[in-house]
């Protein structure tokens, strides 16, 4: 009897450590994504693989959020085509995303003042502009035939990067032109929103809001994110805080310069200070140097 019972406590122990043991090999897995940026590209990684999670879809979400109000963790900016949905894109769940939505993912007044509630009364750390492939906006644009009701006002919206592609790269044609502008306008929708809102300017200088933009891929599912525009790019890079020192532009001076967007503002700064020295050194310089 004892020599049972000592097998079965010696089984029991042995049992244990090898828990212990296949607990501390097995994979730990990674880290969730702590940016609401990283968040959202964790949730297309779920939605590319088919493994969607579909998060925070239950009635005790609902009721929460019905009872103390919302706070997305993200905007987005996205074309109305219903193959573009960014919640699912995302995988994200009731009160996840702050969405306004327009063919052809551009903004007027109305998105602008939609955007601005969300980051300046909600305090939304992020903010992204979505188009996408195929975009049938985007085509009628390049397409330039005439259009019926109010679709030539949304064109309008398209034209300048379509303008600004065939400028720069004019050998494009058809399908490449197309992508291209797609690309293209995505950005100019971030500068025009940057360049129109106060609210959106002073939040990124404070470093509370961050900006980004990508192109969804229709057959993919998978999302390509786009660098910024050099004027967002240099504002976001630079956020302002209490105490630093300032650039002409009102940015923290940086030591090391990481991008050439950069250095050539920086350049900019420097060559305007120095003509602005020359001016009030020599009595005689006049208007030779001035802004």
């Amino acid at each position: 009897m004892k020599a049972l019972i000592k097998v079965l406590v010696v089984s029991v122990v042995g049992a244990g450590i090898g828990v212990g043991v296949g607990r501390m090999l097995a994979p730990t897995g990674e880290p969730p994504p702590k940016t609401s940026l990283g968040k959202l590209q964790k949730g297309n990684e779920h939605f590319v693989k088919g493994k969607l999670t579909h998060p925070r879809q239950d009635p005790e979400t609902r009721q929460k959020l019905a009872y103390e109000g919302q706070s997305p963790m993200a905007i987005v900016v996205a074309c109305a085509d219903s193959r573009v949905p960014p919640e699912i894109l995302f995988d994200q769940g009731l009160g996840d995303l702050f969405v306004v939505r327009c063919a052809g993912n551009v903004v007027d007044d109305y998105q602008i003042a939609s955007i601005e509630y969300a980051v300046a009364h909600l305090k939304v750390p992020l903010l992204v502009v979505l188009g996408h492939s195929d975009c049938g906006a985007v085509k009628a644009c390049v397409a330039g035939k005439p259009l019926e009701g109010h679709l030539p006002k949304l064109m309008q919206g398209i034209e300048p990067a379509l303008r600004k592609v065939k400028a720069t790269r004019p050998h494009l044609k058809d399908k490449a032109l197309v992508e291209r502008v797609i690309a293209e306008n995505v950005r100019l929708t971030l500068l025009n929103l940057y360049k129109r809102s106060e609210i959106i300017q002073t939040q990124m200088k404070k470093g509370k809001l961050e900006i980004a933009g990508g192109v969804y891929h229709l057959s993919e599912g998978t999302i390509e994110w786009l660098k910024l525009p050099e004027e967002i790019a240099f504002a976001e890079a630079k956020p302002e805080k209490p105490g630093a020192p300032k650039e002409a532009h009102g940015h923290e001076v940086h030591g090391e310069k990481e991008h050439a967007h950069e250095e050539k503002a920086a350049e900019g700064v420097k060559h305007s200070q120095k003509a602005h020295s020359e001016k009030h050194a020599d009595p005689h310089a006049g208007g030779k140097g001035s802004h």
